[in-house]
């Protein structure tokens, strides 16, 4: 009876060393789930855009069957999608996708994706503070640029369908900064940052910041957002590395929306217009001064990580370590490498590396239990593993931007043909 046992339960126990010793979020998980939200975001919006109708066509005795009646149910849709209920509803819908789609993931999957997002890391008063000036001269340095390209963009026939957020009262305002502002820098920094960016990071944390910024820019489904988007996600996903915290980064897109927001309301109320026409030389001017002073408040960010990173490794006497593995790099990626090393530093918190260092001694101790045979099985298998990891998430790439693109394009083309 022993015997059998013996013969039945080896199998099992050699299936479970061969597995990989932890489950770790990789960038085919964070594509699949970026382009499940995708998916759904627009079922969603085809759902209510499809209730919508009826609802309306029933409410005003209309046939959608006609062409005035469609035309008429149309016309009061665009309506309601450009009023402040309705902004706010399909931003509910678009942001709640962010959110269901990793915890689908993480219910089919059994893999908890919101694992070491950064909702713990520890902050401090300096970085929190650091937000607001980064968003500030973020919006001042590129807002300038984003215009001039949207204004060409215009030039060649593009008409731009989404509704434009006018802030003429303060309790809209108030409504807004919860709904259009707040709810959106969370969601949105978790599944862009939080998973998209922290798993992109493992190409390196320069692929991490363009991976993210691209895919987070493209998502917007126009022209008008493409570049202003495009550098949201470059200053977030980089004080995201350097923080290793969701809520700096969010913290920094929400000033992000806040101060357009504010700002809209203060030239509503001041000239009764949602719109202040700015002369070229003076946009010139905030450009200039944004992108010198978006330069000294990453820096400034980064000291400040830095100074925190350092202080968390003296109260655990990581101090020594750290300087001991410290590499000096010559050449050309001289920049790069020390960028995706000081970032690596930066992001990984002292918890994590007691942790990695951790389970790496338990592996040695079961590896030391084995015999040579059995350790050369076990290397193949975890290269073989390796090996089947790059390739899937070189496919999550080419699948994301594949998508993306797609949708993009599409919406692009109707822009010109609306």
């Amino acid at each position: 009876m022993s015997k059998k046992n013996q013969t039945t339960t080896q199998p099992a126990t050699n299936k479970r060393f061969f597995q990989k010793s932890a489950s770790t979020l990789e960038f085919y998980d964070a594509s699949a789930m970026f382009i499940v939200q995708f998916v759904l975001q627009y079922m969603l919006q085809l759902v209510m855009m499809i209730l919508g109708f009826m609802i309306i066509a029933d409410s005003f005795g209309v046939s959608m069957t006609t062409e005035d009646g469609y035309q008429f149910v149309t016309e009061k849709f665009s309506l309601f999608t450009a009023s402040t209920g309705g902004i706010i509803l399909i931003t509910f819908i678009n942001e709640s996708t962010m959110i269901l789609s990793p915890l689908a993931y993480w219910k089919v999957k059994s893999f908890n994706v919101f694992k070491d997002l950064g909702f713990k890391r520890k902050i401090n008063g300096r970085q929190i503070a650091m937000t607001f000036p980064i968003a500030a001269t973020l919006l001042a340095g590129f807002m300038p640029i984003a215009t001039l390209f949207v204004a060409l963009v215009q030039k060649t026939g593009y008409h731009y369908s989404g509704a434009d957020i006018t802030v003429d009262s303060f309790p809209k305002l108030l409504l807004y900064l919860v709904f259009v502002s707040a709810i959106p820098a969370v969601c949105e920094e978790i599944l862009h940052r939080g998973i998209i960016a922290r798993s992109a990071r493992k190409f390196s944390y320069f692929i991490g910041v363009i991976l993210s910024s691209t895919l987070f820019a493209f998502m917007h489904g126009s022209p008008i957002q493409l570049v202003h988007q495009f550098f949201v996600g470059v200053v977030c996903s980089l004080v995201y590395y350097m923080s290793g915290s969701i809520w700096i980064s969010a913290l920094t897109h929400f000033f992000n929306n806040a101060i357009t927001l504010i700002a809209g309301y203060i030239v509503y109320a001041a000239t009764g217009a949602s719109d202040f026409a700015m002369p070229w030389w003076a946009m010139l001017i905030m450009c200039v001064i944004g992108l010198v002073g978006l330069f000294f408040s990453l820096w400034g960010m980064y000291k400040i990580c830095y100074a925190k990173r350092k202080k968390e490794d003296a109260s655990l006497n990581l101090d020594e370590q750290n300087q001991e593995g410290e590499v000096i790099h010559i050449g050309k990626k001289k920049f790069l490498k020390a960028f995706n090393e000081k970032m690596d530093y930066l992001f990984t918190s002292p918890e994590q590396i007691a942790q990695k260092k951790a389970d790496a001694a338990k592996l040695d101790e079961q590896l030391g239990e084995y015999s040579e045979e059995k350790k050369e099985v076990y290397q193949s298998l975890r290269q073989e593993d390796e090996v089947n990891i790059k390739k899937k998430n070189s496919r999550g790439v080419i699948f994301s931007l594949v998508i993306v693109l797609a949708i993009w394009l599409i919406n692009t083309i109707s822009g010109y043909i609306s």
